[in-house]
Order: structure tokens, then C-alpha cells, then sequence
């Protein structure tokens, strides 16, 4: 049965995920794919292998070899030759079909790594929870969840890192506990692979040995009387631990042999990592003191620490819920008052980047880390989450371990990106996705399997009217918007509205819904039917979500955040779409359009500007693109004629916007060589 559910919910993902699949170019693309004339890093890697000129196989910082054996699977079979009809120092012309079959062919392979891996997810974790129905859960909020569903559509190394990254986790925790040799062979195979996707991996060898020394404390009860079992265990896993570590960066090595050229690029990437030398050291230190513990004097120090710590086993996992849901319970309250709490008006959630982040109050940087999270979840997934974490707080959860070491991972996470004065967005903190799937899946089997008594049944009826109104409110939304085309004849709830009848909503129609829920629940026949009913309404609930993004699932934005704010913009988004329109006027192929960011021109029949600086006496500018996120300053030296001759809004956030200009004609004597003019940019939007 749940091997069947699987496979439907990855036909789902398939469904979507092909839609839409090639008509689009995020930002940073550009740099992978080839023929952008930006980089070509896939086609540079596989040219070093061939020439033998090792040194080339560093061919980014991120470092992205991982994208080149998926992705590069598409140099078998699509040549980049035709994409660019002319290649310009400044107009480029592009051949909008030939950039659809390469978008696709480097785009497919990812697309079905993501979906496939499911299998692997779900085996994985049905070994950890001794749970087939929670890896299913987990599995299919992997599937479908919309980020983790727009991710697998993008060439990014990204969208190779969670994977690998997740699966290394999972495959380390797993050995933990079954001590499998084979559970410690993943976990060296999916670190190195992690590795060699992104640098940002190497977040993974201290906190193996977090997950190691937690395990130990946590379930010390099944060692306490076996010191002989337990020293073994001690000497066993530690070293494997070093196995893992040493095998993942050989692996890394040799999948990047620039590393044995020159050897700054294998420390770069591993213990060399920024910030990462001092962690490492004090890990390694730790692991041997605990070897040698064990191996001369049979582990007494460590059991001695951990029986008069031992009241910590509780306090731990409390404090560590504790501030996970105040954090993202204070975020959601924020932003629904309109920051009434803290402002953070100034604070750009959809940049890659931020350099003044790193001057703010640390307790602004930590609650600014949670937004791109927090709604960036479906509602199902968001509520699961505060449900399991508020009641570990009060009561013992039953996958107690596991669910306190991974969510203690958010804050070793957060806490890392701070250190570095990085501001993640939504593509930084992907691996967070995954990880709050399976805790979500473990929430959900809590909710309705431990909830008999009354101090239960009383916060499981507070979640499900929480859960049921936002649905209520979709519903308000998607029925009259997607089904009825407008024409129904019902108040009309719009997302503008959003965070002023959210609240009222929740309070009224939970106080009914929740009555209901106590009074006719049948609590005590639940067990034999609930698994496929919450499996249902987990489908349900994620579908409507990704159709509400659709075709822009990785722009997706819960209803939780108020429409007058964004935490991801187009990045690439509406490009396609906005080079229809203009391939569809008179004379298309004659005009010239000058873009501020990629996306437009690579779809686009006519002539395509993408550069700072144009003069303007020399090309004459019919249509200007403008987005949100430009790549490239750019003033207006025309009168612009109306507003927007052509206008799309990402997920129906003003903020996340672009746009078309028709230029006016130029005055004859005007001869313009543009600067970075943010006025005028800025007055445009308005």
C-alpha cells in the first residue's frame, strides 16, 4: 500500500515538475548552461577531463562538479550550436527554440534525480522510525513540497546539494542506530557527493560528531549496564566517523582533480573552509579523547559526565523547542501586525547577499534567519512543525531522539550562516526543507496517535482548527480565482486581504470547528483508517499550494505573509512569458528590447540588450525589461509611455514584479551613454 501511494505522489510531482520545465531562466543559470557566453562551467569541466588539464576541473567556487555529471548528461544528446544567431559585443539575437531543448535536456536529468530519490528517502527513513507510513509522509512532503519541487527544475548546484547532503544525514543517523556496514558506505558516498555539489557541506563533519555524542547521550540507558558494549560502541563508531569524513573528501578529490594539482583546492573545499579549520580541530579532538577513553580506561569518564548530566535529558530538547517555536511564532505574529515588533523594512529577504547584515543586533540577524522558512512552508507544514516542537516542550515525543538532534540542526545551521553575515534566502537554506518534511511526517503521527488524553486531544483540536481555516481560506481564494474563472457570485477574497481575515478566520471559524472536533472525533476507531486520510489531506494540501504557485513553484510564498511583503522574488521568473507578448507584435523580429536582468532575451525572436551601458545613438531601444532583481543597472534616457505596456507579479506580490516599457521616441539630438540611476528605477516601480 505505501509503496503505491509513493508512486503516486511522484506521478504528481512529474506532472508538475514538467510543466513549465523549460521556459524559464533563473538567475545564475546562465553561468551552467552552455552558450550564455558566461561561463559554460559543465561544458569547461568536461573539457578539462578530456584534455587532461586537471587544473580546469575547478571550474566554480561552489563547486558544483555534482551539476556537471547530472546536468552534463545533456552534451550526449543536445549540441548548444544555433542558441545564439548573433553574439554581439552589445545586441545579441537568440533562437528561442534552441534555447527550450537546451533548458530541457540540462534541466530533465535533475528533475528525475529529485523524483527518483524519493525511493531512497522513503527506504532510508522507514529504517530510522521503524515506520513505513512516516516514510511515506516523509517522502511525499519531499516530493511535493513546492520549493523542493521548483528547486529540481533549476540548474543550480543546489538543487544536487540537499539531496546528497540530506541523504548523508539520514545514512549517518541510520548507521547510528543499526550499525550496518553498509548504512556507513552511504554516508561516505552522499557526503563526498555533497562535497562535490557545494562547499557549504562541510557543515556536516562537526555536526556528525553532534549526532554521535547526542545519540550516545540520549539513549545512555541502553548502554549504562554493558560498559564492554559500550566502550566497543565508542571505539567502533568513532572511528567510522573518521572513515566517513576521510572517505567523503577522497571522493570529493577525485571527482575534482584539481585538488591533487593543487592542493589549495581540496582545503579550500573541506577543513579549509571558511571558519570551519577551528571546528574541525576541536572535533577531531573530542572524537580521540573519547576513543581513548573508551579504549583505556572503558569509557568511564564519558558515562560519568553523562550520569551527572543526566537531567539534561530533558531540559535540552525543551529549551531547544522552546526557542524554535517562539522564534517562528514571533515571526508569523511580526509580520501579521506589520512588524510591530521589530521593523524590517530594510531588510531585502529575496537578495543573495547582504553586507550590512552583519551590522545588525544579533537577535534581529536570528529572527530574520527564520523568515524565508517560515513562509516559505506550506501551512500543513508549518503548523506540523509548531505542533511537535510546542508539545516536546510540555510531554516526551515518541521519535524523541531523532526529532531533537535534527531540530537542533536549525540552530546549528542559523547560528553558522550568522557567523559568516549571511542573510540566507529561500535557495541557501534548501537543505531546511527536507529535514522539516520528516519532522513534519513524525508531527503528523503524533498529532493523531498521541493525542488520547485530554491535555491532547485539546492541542491537537487547537492545530486542526488552525490547519482547517487556512484551508478554508485557499479554498476562498482558489475556487472563485481557478475554478469559476471569477464569475462566481460570492465575496471575493483576494491575497491582498489575506493578513486582515486571517486572524478573525482562525479565531471564529476554530472555535466552531474545534467544538465539533471534540464532541464527534472518533478518537478510539482512529487508528484503523487515519494513515490514508492523512496522507490524503497532506496531497491535498501540497497540490493546492503548487498549483497556487504554478508555473513559479520556487517563488512560492504561503498565505501566512502579508501581500505587501516578499521573501523571494522572480529571479528569472515571467521572462518566457514576457518575450510571447513581444514576439507576438508586428515586426518582432526588427525590434530591440533592453533587459536589466537574464530571462527575456534567450525566448526572445528580436534583437536583446543586456548591458550597463548602451549608446543609445547607435541602437535604438524600442521595449525596456525591467525586474525586481536587476543584474544590471540601467537608466531610462526615454520618455516611457504609460505605465507598463505589459506587467506580471511572481505569486501576486506587487513587489515581485516585471515589466515592459515601450520607449517613447528620442529627441534627435539626444545621445545617451547610461549610468546606474536609481531614481529613475525607483520611479518606474512606483
Amino acid at each position: 500500500m505505501t509503496k503505491v501511494l509513493l508512486i503516486v505522489a511522484l506521478v504528481i510531482y512529474f506532472i508538475f515538475g514538467f510543466h513549465h520545465l523549460a521556459n524559464f531562466i533563473t538567475a545564475d543559470e546562465h553561468f551552467w548552461l552552455p552558450n550564455s557566453g558566461a561561463g559554460d562551467r559543465i561544458a569547461n569541466y568536461w573539457n578539462a577531463i578530456e584534455k587532461g588539464e586537471w587544473r580546469k576541473t575547478h571550474i566554480n567556487d561552489k563547486p558544483g562538479i555534482t551539476l556537471a555529471y547530472t546536468s552534463g548528461l545533456a552534451e550526449l544528446f543536445v549540441s548548444p550550436k544555433g542558441q545564439i544567431i548573433k553574439n554581439g559585443n552589445t545586441v545579441k539575437i537568440y533562437d528561442p527554440a534552441k534555447t527550450l531543448e537546451i533548458n530541457f535536456a540540462y534541466r530533465l536529468p535533475i528533475l528525475l534525480l529529485s523524483g527518483f530519490f524519493s525511493f531512497f528517502f522513503f527506504w532510508i527513513i522507514k529504517k530510522i522510525t521503524d515506520d513505513k507510513w512516516i516514510a511515506l509522509l516523509s517522502a511525499t512532503g519531499i516530493l511535493l513540497s513546492p520549493i523542493l519541487l521548483g528547486m529540481s527544475q533549476i540548474v543550480n548546484p543546489d538543487s544536487i546539494f540537499w539531496i546528497f547532503g540530506i541523504s548523508s544525514t539520514f545514512s549517518f543517523y541510520a548507521y547510528l542506530q543499526k550499525g550496518e556496514r553498509k548504512l556507513a558506505i552511504l554516508a561516505t558516498l552522499f557526503l563526498g557527493l555533497s562535497l562535490a555539489s557545494k562547499y557549504v557541506s562541510v557543515i556536516f563533519f562537526p555536526f556528525f560528531l553532534f549526532m554521535m555524542v547526542a545519540y550516545y547521550f540520549l539513549e545512555y540507558d541502553q548502554w549504562k549496564d554493558n560498559s564492554e558494549r559500550f566502550k566497543k560502541a565508542i571505539i567502533k563508531n568513532g572511528l567510522v566517523y573518521l572513515g566517513i569524513l576521510a572517505g567523503g573528501m577522497l571522493l570529493f578529490a577525485l571527482m575534482m582533480p584539481a585538488s591533487f594539482v593543487d592542493p589549495k583546492f581540496f582545503y579550500n573545499g573541506t577543513i579549509g573552509f571558511h571558519g570551519m579549520l577551528p571546528i574541525f580541530l576541536a572535533a577531531m579532538v573530542i572524537n580521540a579523547l573519547m576513543i581513548l577513553d573508551a579504549w583505556l580506561f572503558k569509557s568511564k569518564a564519558l558515562s560519568f559526565i553523562f550520569e551527572k548530566l543526566s537531567f539534561l535529558k530533558k531540559i535540552l530538547p525543551q529549551l531547544t523547542y522552546f526557542i524554535l517555536s517562539t522564534s517562528v511564532i514571533f515571526v508569523l505574529f511580526n509580520w501579521l501586525s506589520k512588524q510591530s515588533l521589530i521593523n524590517f523594512s530594510d531588510v531585502p529577504f529575496d537578495a543573495k547577499q547582504a553586507h550590512f547584515f552583519r551590522h545588525l543586533p544579533y537577535l534581529k540577524q536570528y529572527i530574520a534567519e527564520f523568515v524565508p522558512l517560515t513562509f516559505a512552508l506550506t501551512p500543513v507544514a508549518l503548523f506540523s512543525l509548531l505542533f511537535i516542537w510546542i508539545k516536546g516542550v510540555f510531554q516526551k515525543l515518541k521519535h524523541s531522539t531523532l526529532v531533537f538532534i535534527f531540530s537542533v540542526f536549525y540552530l546549528i545551521f542559523y547560528a553558522a550562516v550568522i557567523d559568516q553575515g549571511l542573510l540566507v534566502t529561500v535557495r541557501y537554506s534548501i537543505i531546511l526543507f527536507p529535514i522539516s518534511m520528516l519532522l513534519v511526517a513524525i508531527a503528523l503521527t503524533e498529532f493523531f496517535y498521541s493525542s488520547y488524553d485530554r491535555k491532547g486531544k485539546f492541542v491537537a483540536m487547537i492545530f486542526a482548527t488552525i490547519a482547517l481555516a487556512v484551508l478554508a481560506l485557499r479554498l476562498a481564494i482558489f475556487l472563485p480565482t481557478y475554478v469559476f474563472n471569477g464569475n462566481l457570485n460570492l465575496p471575493y477574497i483576494t491575497l491582498a486581504y489575506t493578513d486582515h481575515l486571517i486572524i478573525p478566520v482562525v479565531l471564529i471559524g476554530g472555535a466552531i470547528i474545534a467544538w465539533i472536533i471534540y464532541k464527534f472525533f472518533p478518537w478510539n476507531k482512529l487508528k484503523s483508517v487515519s494513515y490514508l486520510w492523512i496522507f490524503a489531506g497532506l496531497v491535498i494540501f501540497n497540490v493546492t499550494s503548487i498549483y497556487l504557485a504554478s508555473p513559479y513553484y520556487f517563488s512560492y510564498t504561503n498565505e501566512l505573509l502579508p501581500n505587501d511583503y516578499i521573501i523571494s522574488g522572480a529571479w528569472g521568473y515571467g521572462g518566457y512569458e514576457a518575450a510571447q507578448y513581444l514576439n507576438n507584435l508586428p515586426n518582432a523580429k526588427n525590434l530591440t528590447v533592453w533587459a536589466d536582468s537574464y530571462g527575456l532575451c534567450e525566448f526572445f525572436v528580436g534583437k536583446c540588450i543586456h548591458k550597463a551601458k548602451v549608446n543609445t545613438s547607435k541602437y535604438t531601444i524600442d521595449y525596456y525589461f525591467q525586474t525586481l532583481q536587476a543584474s544590471v543597472p540601467m537608466s531610462f534616457p526615454h520618455k516611457l509611455e504609460a505605465p507598463s505596456v505589459w506587467s506580471q507579479y511572481i505569486n501576486d506580490r506587487l513587489e515581485s514584479f516585471i515589466r515592459l516599457f515601450k520607449a517613447a521616441p528620442l529627441v534627435p539630438h539626444t545621445v545617451t551613454s547610461t549610468q546606474n540611476s536609481n531614481s529613475t528605477a525607483n520611479a518606474s516601480r512606483k
